[in-house]
């Protein structure tokens, strides 16, 4: 039987893709496995099967229920059909529990795995884990075929703490769908934040900056997410801001995305990330970008050229950069065209789709030649 699937994967390529959330989930990497799951479905790739399994869920306090399934679901899709690859998303904190689980069942079933670090939180997770746990992930890292990371600050973190993985550290910055430009006629300018609300967001610091620019009248904002949303809305009728800021919570996609094109500026004050998916977004809308230079942002947004870079935790900062996009619509506009190039350069679906099904091919290639040496190897001994 494992004969008759393996000679199967050889023609098609049979990826699984383990996912917190699934389709529709709130957080940016289910977001960036929507793009790839929509890119698969207007330009299917005949010689892809491609599939996803759902780790984790909405309700966290069912996630081991969740995590049962899926591994089930992967042991399933294996005997039926064969997994030539199973590409793991991986955060931190509990994250990093569930995909040491489903990593150690790859290994059982001998199937080959890519790890996709997305969290901006690993670094500072890895490190205060006590020895045993650090020695673990250090194995789910050192097993992996490959290891997707979303800029050179990543790539860096990984090599330094396990240097024989240089060679299978692959970058690849979240990516989107380009989008029609939109022209605005007259009126405020719309800021918008897309994200967790919350202290690690810079909500606070936000706000703090829209009170110090709450004396002019040609703004608007909204701050859609989920996390802190009625902490939020209170913190906002409490500074007298409600006439001007509006908290709606979190959106869907097609919400996210009417957001998108109506809004001039994106705003992401962050203290900690990674490679936030609204930016990439905000570069495919043409947005003018304000944001933290943390994580990986640097790497794709250059100050003054495609965006303004703000230090963290510093309202008055922000509010000065917020202030100048608005009193100078040609920087603004700017700032938003430089983006889009930027994005359709490098940042768009189609590209990152190519580059990862290559990805997935190294995977499955390499250990179908081990899978073949092996057998030789069996055949001379015969």
């Amino acid at each position: 039987m494992f004969n008759k699937f393996h000679r199967q994967s050889a023609s098609r390529l049979n990826v699984v893709v383990v996912t917190p959330g699934g389709e529709g989930g709130r957080g940016g990497i289910d977001r960036m496995m929507d793009a790839i799951r929509h890119e698969f479905r207007e330009h299917p790739q005949v010689d892809v099967d491609l599939r996803f399994v759902v780790s984790r869920g909405d309700n966290i306090y069912l996630s081991p229920i969740v995590l049962t399934w899926a591994l089930l679901r992967i042991i399933y899709l294996h005997a039926w059909q064969g997994i030539d690859v199973i590409h793991i998303n991986l955060s931190a904190n509990a994250s990093v529990y569930r995909k040491l689980i489903v990593a150690a069942a790859a290994s059982t079933l001998r199937i080959p795995y890519v790890v996709h670090l997305h969290s901006g939180e690993f670094g500072t997770f890895w490190e205060s884990r006590n020895e045993q746990m650090r020695r673990r992930i250090d194995a789910l890292f050192t097993k992996a075929k490959s290891v997707i990371v979303l800029g050179r600050v990543w790539s860096d973190l990984v090599a330094t703490k396990l240097p024989e993985l240089a060679d299978r550290l692959v970058i690849m910055p979240n990516s989107t769908r380009a989008q029609r430009h939109h022209s605005h006629s007259d009126g405020p300018v719309r800021i918008l934040f897309l994200g967790r609300l919350g202290p690690t967001k810079g909500i606070g610091d936000l706000l703090d900056s829209f009170e110090i620019i709450r004396h002019r009248n040609d703004w608007q904002a909204t701050l859609a997410g989920d996390g802190a949303v009625a902490e939020t809305r209170l913190s906002v009728e409490r500074r007298g801001l409600a006439g001007c800021v509006t908290v709606p919570g979190w959106l869907d996609d097609d919400g996210v995305t009417a957001e998108l094109r109506a809004a001039d500026v994106l705003v992401l004050p962050s203290w900690v990330e990674n490679l936030p998916m609204c930016v990439v977004e905000a570069f495919a809308h043409g947005l003018a970008v304000v944001c933290t230079p943390v994580g990986a942002l640097p790497e794709i947004v250059e100050h003054e050229m495609t965006g303004l870079l703000v230090p963290a935790k510093n309202a008055p900062a922000l509010a000065s950069a917020l202030e100048r996009l608005l009193t100078d619509p040609v920087l603004r506009a700017r700032l938003g065209n430089q983006a889009r190039v930027q994005h359709a350069a490098r940042f768009e679906i189609g590209g990152y789709v190519d580059k990862l099904v290559g990805v997935w091919r190294g995977a499955s290639r390499t250990e179908r030649c081990l899978v073949t040496s092996k057998s030789s190897m069996t055949a001379r001994a015969r």
